[in-house]
């Protein structure tokens, strides 16, 4: 169930350091990646959570008795064999000191069977520990026991790592087999998680620090870690081991780095568990979508340590799948080999299954949405065979959003913002496929002890303490099904067809702008798609309204928000200014993706001959602060003559993007040099900053009187910067901007047509 590959044909949803592109090497994403884990464990780190552990705990009555009854037993056997092993290496001096037994191993098994609903016992009168099983502890978990940290000094080699390790699997091992046969004794209408462990080298040095991966691997299946070298799908948790205590924090960047690869290569994924072992102290993380709760430290020299370590390790053996992270609505069916994926819909309340075909967008990304998308089909009737060949592909978006706008109390639905764009734009034959039309959503439903419950983080978190739970941002698991599948801008054939693509998207952004009052608000290359029809031409498509608003809850924003995607959001955007935010913020955003697609090209051979990014001045758009990305912008865009010397001048010469050029150009004026608004409401300057000034940039003009010539005559004059003048004519210049696209796809298309495409 959990131990199936998959390739990602996809992308992030944002241009950043972990997107896979040409221009970033193998080496260089480990280390951003090694990096992102730096930034989670400093900012979203949160220690000695008493309650973490009882997440783990099974809901279902049954299975949380058992757990209790089965740990102790568990725990009586493993201080026998201690006890036995050290008194064979003290020759049987200061056994008293040495066989100290937690207390409720000391407890008769038969009293103890009492407390947890009178089930049959199974004492460790049942158990005989092998010869070999007493070797194994001896050798490997008797060290780890005894390992003293604390005189040791962290600066000296990593040397005993190797034996920490050793004697972690030796424990997991004992317990697993401990439970399988005590289990075997008992009970039989209880299915168990398989615990096991596996070690896979993985050389990463950073900051004078030398990490070995480590993983534990609880699977359904008893053979996917024996028939097959196990990898990140197959594992439940990760385990980062540092032979010091006093390296917990570099113990939790490692985990952290490895528990990415967890939701990277899991489809079914929903939160993530982790161990840190430094020296004998164990803590327990739990990886939520923006914040990592570390456990209270469980010091495995110490018979209570042991105790709560191995009721930790029942726990998980013993819980529910999406106890330990897993989704039960996305399911992997061996015999069919696919993936299935359940989608409710909050409309109709009815679940229908999919059986998905791809993967065009995968999680990469220790916290955030994680958003996730799967090309499917609708599951057929019959359970012995796949999906309805017959029905049309069908998108699947997966994502944990947050369904209040940060810094506000502006409320976000991306699926009740298609269900009003479907029903509103669906008489409009123009629009057609210009749009995401929804099939069904809602939130994600899972089955608990008291039916069913929406999927939350206060969901995961629901056992952990009231306090800690309100350091999380509790976000919501939605699942959306659309149609048509759009295709990534990388696969167009010319620039042609993207212009004819832009044009489509902004006359779908305008309609719902104006007839559904929603503005997108995250225009960027990934959020541009198309589609073919039977002939072959091009339709644009405008994707993801996660980030989408009511334009009428903007306007009463004490504070706009700021979203989007870095490299393509608007000046205002980038420098959270307080001037409401319009439908030009995303004709801004538009110019701006324009710039990046005709400098770096569209396609694998536009980019092959594209120079590197690094050597254009449009690089500080990419990877950049907020704000010196916004400085560069207003440089570039205030002035034609730098636009044009800073901007054209780097569009590739390759066919087709002459017609990029000349739109680009007509955009740029008409946003922010438009010859109807007064000098006041145009360019990018209002206060002319030290680099404006050495670089000899015209200065910005002061307010001039109404004149009723103008667009903005109407305008209160006192404004003068001049986004907020444009601001307040929003409308009158977009719809000057959609006439451009419209002349532009017009051309574009006839040239298609005629065979005489660019």
């Amino acid at each position: 169930m959990f131990t199936e590959t998959f390739q990602s044909s996809g992308s992030s949803t944002c241009l950043d350091a972990r997107s896979t592109n040409k221009y970033a090497s193998i080496d260089k994403l480990r280390h951003s990646c090694i990096a992102e884990a730096e930034q989670a464990v400093n900012d979203g780190l949160i220690q000695d959570v008493t309650s973490v552990l009882d997440a783990a705990r099974p809901v279902g009555e049954k299975r949380r008795l058992c757990a209790i009854r089965f740990a102790a037993e568990v725990c009586e056997r493993l201080e026998a064999v201690i006890c036995r092993a050290q008194q064979s290496d003290d020759g049987g001096t200061g056994a008293k000191r040495s066989c100290e037994v937690n207390s409720l191993s000391a407890v008769p098994a038969q009293k103890k069977a009492k407390t947890v609903g009178g089930m049959a016992p199974a004492t460790s009168s049942s158990f005989q520990a092998s010869e070999q099983t007493d070797l194994m502890l001896h050798s490997h978990l008797i060290q780890w026991i005894s390992f003293q940290s604390s005189s040791e000094d962290p600066s000296t080699p990593a040397s005993h790592e190797p034996e920490i390790q050793s004697g972690i699997s030796a424990l997991v091992g004992f317990v697993d087999e401990a439970l399988a046969e005590i289990a075997a004794d008992t009970v039989h209408d209880i299915s168990m998680h398989k615990l096991s462990t596996f070690q896979k080298a993985e050389s990463i040095a950073t900051d004078n620090d030398s990490y070995q991966q480590f993983e534990v691997a609880l699977t359904m299946d008893t053979g996917s870690c024996t028939d097959i070298v196990p990898d990140h799908k197959d594992a439940v948790m990760m385990v980062a081991v540092k032979q010091f205590a006093q390296e917990q924090h570099r113990a939790c960047r490692y985990l952290a780095y490895c528990t990415r690869k967890l939701f990277t290569t899991q489809l079914n994924r929903r939160f993530a568990w982790g161990l840190t072992a430094c020296g004998t102290t164990v803590r327990a993380c739990l990886f939520a979508h923006d914040k990592v709760l570390s456990s209270e430290a469980m010091d495995v020299s110490t018979s209570d340590g042991r105790r709560v370590f191995v009721e930790l390790l029942t726990n998980w053996t013993m819980c529910e799948s999406w106890r330990l992270g897993y989704d039960p609505t996305i399911r992997y069916d061996a015999d069919l080999k696919h993936w299935e994926i359940d989608a409710y819909d909050s409309e109709t309340q009815l679940t229908r299954s999919y059986i998905c075909e791809n993967i065009c967008c995968n999680a990469y990304s220790i916290f955030g949405r994680h958003t996730r998308c799967f090309v499917a089909r609708e599951k057929t009737a019959d359970p012995a065979s796949a999906a309805d060949q017959d029905s049309p592909k069908v998108l699947i978006k997966d994502s944990w959003t947050h369904p209040i706008s940060p810094g506000s109390d502006v409320a976000r639905d991306e699926v009740a913002y298609l269900r009003e764009i479907r029903d509103e734009l669906a008489k409009d034959n123009t629009l057609n496929g210009t749009y995401p039309r929804l099939e069904a959503g809602g939130m994600v439903q899972i089955m608990c002890s008291d039916g069913v419950a929406d999927d939350t983080t206060q969901l995961i978190l629901e056992d952990i303490a009231e306090d800690t739970r309100a350091k999380v941002l509790n976000r919501i698991h939605r699942r959306i099904v659309m149609s048509p599948v759009g295709e990534p801008i990388h696969n167009l054939k010319s620039i042609d067809e993207l212009i004819v693509i832009v044009g489509d998207v902004m006359a779908a952004h305008t309609a719902i702008a104006k007839r559904c009052g929603l503005l997108h608000r995250d225009l960027s290359d990934n959020n541009i798609m198309f589609h073919r029809d039977a002939n072959g031409g091009v339709k644009g498509m405008l994707v993801d309204f996660d980030n989408a608003c009511r334009i009428a809850d903007m306007e009463n924003m004490k504070q706009p928000d700021c979203v989007g995607t870095l490299p393509f959001m608007s000046i205002g955007n980038l420098e959270m200014s307080g001037m409401k935010r319009t439908v030009l913020d995303d004709w801004e955003s538009l110019i701006y993706i324009l710039c990046w697609l005709g400098t770096v090209g569209i396609s694998q051979a536009d980019q092959d001959s594209a120079k590197a990014v690094r050597d254009l001045p449009i690089k500080n758009w990419h990877r950049n602060s907020a704000t010196n990305i916004a400085n560069s912008k207003r440089q570039f865009m205030h002035d034609e003559g730098f636009f044009v010397k800073h901007i054209l001048q780097h569009i590739l010469n390759a066919q087709g993007f002459e017609e990029l050029r000349k739109l680009l150009f007509i955009l740029r004026a008409t946003l922010f040099s438009n010859k109807h608004v007064s000098s006041s409401a145009q360019g990018c300057l209002t206060l002319p900053p030290p680099w404006a000034i050495d670089m000899g940039i015209a200065q910005p003009k002061v307010p001039t009187p109404s004149d009723t010539q103008f667009l903005d005559r109407d305008v209160d004059p006192a404004i003068t910067d001049s986004f907020a003048r444009r601001a307040e004519i929003a409308g009158v210049i977009a719809d000057e901007l959609l006439g451009v696209t419209q002349k532009f796809r017009s051309e574009a298309l006839e040239r298609i047509n005629k065979g005489n495409t660019h």
